[in-house]
Parts: structure tokens; C-alpha cells; sequence
């Protein structure tokens, strides 16, 4: 049968092809995958937002599809998971599997925090800020608790980009006017001299999700600063309630987490028996990979 010209034919409705980048990717992936005879394992995933009917519906159905197992960071992700249809994996609360990421040799550190003009070891509270709606106007209250923590408790504040090319900004806008010592660490390298240079921290405060993780994972007492759901839900998760919304952020409660940060860090052993923890519960991440690997 003669086909009509190119310009007369109708496209077919392709379902993927308005996904957003991240979601069609891993989508892709995970199909990809099974088609090629693979057992498919959602390995330590938060999931969401995705907001879109129509892409909650497609991501449901190739997940349901396409998935063995999936094993997850915290209880959010399996409400959410539920909401959208998932019904036919394993599911399996679990936990993040940065949080047993190793944290560079010393000298790798050393090295790293003397390249931005920090000594090594001081007396510090890290600050891992980035830029989000309605951050510069709470920006201020950042450079106050700053002040606060250096006059109440002798410690230093050291501004950290957890991502070099966004967050430097939000550091700078924060320390603008700051009286004390403070120092900024804006390209601490890679996840291993991040991970060290939190290590030497008495105390983190950070929006970023990730600076939480691995200060948790090294037993840093952390108060998290919530610009996305996924910041609260792992708090919540690890059994730590010092968190506050950007939106509700105050000078006032922001300074009393800081007040709880230095005192759990006068506890280190509650502090090891956390971590300890936290990696027991990523361990069943592994344990589900290898049963899939001997299915």
C-alpha cells in the first residue's frame, strides 16, 4: 500500500516524550535494563516529586513493569511510591547509601581545607547553604547564628559548597558583614574530602540533603534547614527532629539547634552508637542486591 507523503503522515503519540530529563532517564534505564534479561533493583532511591499526572501514571507502570526490588531511604518515598499505583515490586525500607560513603585519608583533607586557607583542625561549625526561593531574606540569620555559635561556643564557621559551581553564592551572601573569623571551603573536591572535611566539623547546619547525610554517617551532631521535602523525611527517618523550614526559619530556633548540636556533640558514644545504626540499615540495601544476584 503506497504510504502518504511525510508531510500528510500523524506522528504517533509518543508517552515519554514530554518527561522531563531525570525522570525519563532513569525510566529508560530500568526498562533498558530488564529487556536485557537483568533482575532490576531501585537501589537506596528517595522518590518524587513527581507532580505530572501523566508522568506519576507512566513511571507506575514501568516500574511495576520492568522492577524486582526496590529498597528505599525513608518512609516518604513509600507513601509516595503507594499514591502513585506502584504495586507489584518488593518494596523495603532501608536507608541512603552515602551515608556509609569513607571519608578521604587525612593528608587528602589536610591538603584540601589548607588550599582555601583553613587549619586543618580548629574548632568549626560548617554551614552548607545554597540559593532557593526565599533564601536571600533569610540569609542574614545564617551570618547571626553565626556570630552566636562564635561567641557563645568558640566556634569558627566554615561556609561549604557541597556543589562548587551553585552554592559558593549562598555562602558569601550569608557571611556578608560578619565580624568574627570565617572562612569559606567553595571546591572541597570530591565526595571523599567533602566527607573529610565535615568530619572535622564540631557541627553541621546545611540545607543540602547531602552534607546532612555524610555528616550523619560520620556521627557529626546536624540541624537541617528544609527547602525540600526529601530534607525533612530523611531527618525524620534518622530519628532526628532538629529541622526547620526555610520558609519558618528564625534567628531564635536557629540558634537553639545549634545549642542542641554542641550538646550532643558532649556525647560522642551516643553519637558512634547512631552511626552504627544507620549503617546496619543501609547494609540491607547490599543484602537485597546479593539475593537478587544469586536468584
Amino acid at each position: 500500500m503506497e504510504q502518504p507523503p511525510v508531510h500528510q503522515r500523524r506522528r504517533q503519540p509518543d508517552p515519554g516524550r514530554d518527561l522531563p530529563p531525570p525522570l525519563w532517564f532513569y525510566l529508560a534505564n530500568i526498562r533498558a535494563a530488564k529487556r536485557a534479561g537483568n533482575r532490576v533493583q531501585m537501589y537506596g532511591c528517595g522518590i518524587g516529586p513527581v507532580t505530572r499526572e501523566s508522568h506519576r501514571s507512566l513511571a507506575a507502570k514501568i516500574i511495576n513493569k520492568y522492577v524486582d526490588v526496590i529498597t528505599l531511604r525513608e518512609p516518604d518515598s513509600l507513601e509516595e511510591l503507594r499514591a502513585m499505583g506502584v504495586t507489584e515490586p518488593e518494596v523495603l525500607l532501608t536507608a541512603d547509601p552515602a551515608l556509609i560513603l569513607q571519608k578521604a585519608p587525612d593528608d587528602e583533607t589536610d591538603s584540601v581545607l589548607l588550599r582555601a586557607g583553613i587549619p586543618p583542625h580548629g574548632n568549626y561549625l560548617c554551614f552548607a547553604l545554597r540559593r532557593w526561593k526565599g533564601f536571600e531574606e533569610k540569609a542574614p540569620l545564617f551570618g547571626a547564628a553565626a556570630e552566636y555559635a562564635y561567641r557563645t561556643y568558640g566556634l569558627t564557621p566554615v561556609f561549604v559548597a557541597v556543589e562548587k559551581h551553585l552554592d559558593p553564592g549562598a555562602g558569601q551572601l550569608a557571611a556578608r558583614g560578619l565580624t568574627i573569623p570565617h572562612y569559606f571551603l567553595d571546591d572541597a573536591g570530591g565526595a571523599g574530602t567533602i566527607i573529610g572535611a565535615l568530619s572535622r566539623m564540631q557541627a553541621v547546619v546545611s540545607m543540602r540533603l547531602h552534607a546532612l547525610i555524610f555528616a550523619a554517617g560520620q556521627g557529626i551532631p546536624l540541624a537541617g534547614v528544609v527547602y525540600d521535602p526529601k530534607v525533612s523525611a530523611f531527618l525524620r527517618y534518622i530519628g532526628q527532629e532538629q529541622f526547620v523550614d526555610l520558609a519558618e526559619l528564625t534567628g531564635q530556633n536557629l540558634c537553639a539547634m545549634i545549642d542542641q548540636c554542641v550538646a550532643q556533640a558532649a556525647h560522642p558514644e551516643a553519637q558512634a552508637a547512631a552511626v552504627r545504626n544507620l549503617q546496619a540499615m543501609e547494609q540491607k540495601n547490599v543484602e537485597v542486591a546479593r539475593r537478587l544476584l544469586k536468584g
